[in-house]
């Protein structure tokens, strides 16, 4: 898949609007990083002329202070040296990279985002999800979802004050997995199931998680019914390898809470992934908010001991079987990059689409902040790029991904909550 950094989008927008100059500093800048020093200056259009760049902006894309924008206070032909109105947060050196603009970058970074918004309406991108477990009750069951700054995994509490991370290079699903150090006594991870647990008394409940550990007997998972009411699996054998740990259990009629718990003894090291909890049939999903169009397929595992396996369509008569990943296929937003290594999923043709786009809201920015007598410009110019845009569009849409055959296995709906799957068949798996 072709990709574009948001450094290209910024630079072929700048073009676009006639607003862009890359540039390299020539000797060292203040320590207090409020200079940069080039010599090239005079050398542009009004660059012998003091203060010709003040009130413009400096963005660096190199070297320290990469990414930060500051704007210009003075300029000085006489020692190449612009001043700014405050320091960057370090020195800018000789050789670092910088780009001058005379309207802030930020609004340039905005209009852009604006720009993929639009296009993602117009030709969406072929979007796969995979974060549905059929009848899971478990929120973040593949703990893809870590706050760095509270070293938490959402939805799920710890027991103690283990040591968490989230793993990216073991994992059985997704991106991450879930390292759990227990440093004092035994410690882990657990979250309660919203289920009612008399509702479900004598029901059959199934715990399933994916588990890595180097040391025997010392990583499981347990169910707790509340109060030291609980069912546990055998440790995991200290393999070097990923073991499946299952629990299949009735509910106790003493049950007061359904929890799943992923433990760790002192001193020890687990990692889990790909866990959930299944108590009785579910037959509606919340489609997710990055999926805008469809889904238009539907699929799950083939062998739900092989998260990453093949996938094959549900089966009309059963529908999809507990504990196996669905499979939805449809379409999605273009990321919106939040810095400028950052990519979306696109290349040309479709970077002209969004810079188009970029150019017009560019511009409706600028009309709504501009005098009388710019009005009348701003305005031409945004009506100029909107048609240009949908020229462009016109030109060249993605073919419409045809819709799965009904067979009376799904459908979907729709309120002002969100965007449901609806299994339509009396499951017998």
């Amino acid at each position: 898949m072709a990709t574009t950094t948001r450094a290209v989008l910024r630079q072929r927008l700048s073009e676009a609007i006639g607003d862009y100059l890359s540039l390299t500093a020539t000797a060292n800048g203040a320590t207090d990083g409020s200079t940069v020093v080039d010599s090239g200056l005079r050398n542009l259009a009004g660059g012998r002329d003091d203060d010709a760049f003040e009130g413009w902006y400096v963005l660096i894309t190199s070297g320290d202070a990469s990414g930060e924008i500051k704007r210009v206070l003075q300029s000085r032909q006489a020692n190449n040296t612009l001043t700014l109105q405050t320091a960057f947060s370090a020195q800018i050196a000789s050789t670092a990279t910088y780009e001058l603009h005379r309207q802030d970058p930020t609004l340039k970074h905005n209009a852009i985002n604006r720009g993929i918004e639009e296009l993602s309406y117009q030709v969406p991108l072929p979007l796969r999800d995979e974060t549905i477990v059929v009848d899971n009750t478990l929120t973040n069951w593949d703990f893809e979802t870590f706050v760095t700054a509270t070293t938490t995994f959402t939805g799920w509490s710890s027991t103690g004050t283990p040591t968490l991370a989230q793993n990216t290079s073991l994992t059985m699903h997704g991106d991450g997995a879930a390292s759990v150090a227990a440093t004092g006594a035994t410690e882990g991870l657990y979250q309660t199931v919203t289920i009612n647990a008399n509702e479900v008394t004598n029901k059959q409940v199934t715990f399933e998680c994916w588990v890595y550990a180097t040391v025997a007997d010392a990583v499981r998972i347990r169910i707790l019914w509340g109060s030291a009411s609980y069912e546990s699996h055998a440790y995991h054998s200290g393999s070097d390898q990923w073991e499946l740990q299952s629990i299949q259990a009735t509910v106790p009629t003493t049950a007061t809470e359904i929890t799943a718990v992923l433990e760790v003894t002192s001193g020890n090291t687990g990692i889990f992934d790909a866990a959930w909890v299944s108590v009785q049939h579910l037959y509606k999903y919340t489609i997710p908010t990055s999926m805008i169009s469809g889904p238009n397929f539907v699929s799950q595992q083939l062998d739900r001991f092989d998260p990453s396996g093949t996938y094959v369509p549900v089966i009309r008569g059963t529908g999809p079987e507990t504990g196996r990943i669905l499979r939805l296929e449809g379409k999605g937003m273009l990321s919106r990059p939040s810095s400028d290594t950052a990519t979306i999923e696109a290349g040309e043709p479709y970077v002209n689409i969004i810079t188009a786009y970029a150019a017009m809201f560019y511009n409706r920015i600028q009309l709504a902040q501009a005098s009388q007598q710019q009005r009348a410009r701003y305005s031409e110019d945004m009506v100029m790029w909107g048609q240009e845009a949908v020229s462009l569009i016109n030109e060249l849409r993605r073919p419409r991904m045809g819709a799965q055959r009904s067979d009376h296995t799904w459908h979907m709906e729709e309120d002002s909550s969100g965007r449901y799957i609806i299994f339509d068949i009396n499951r017998t798996a």
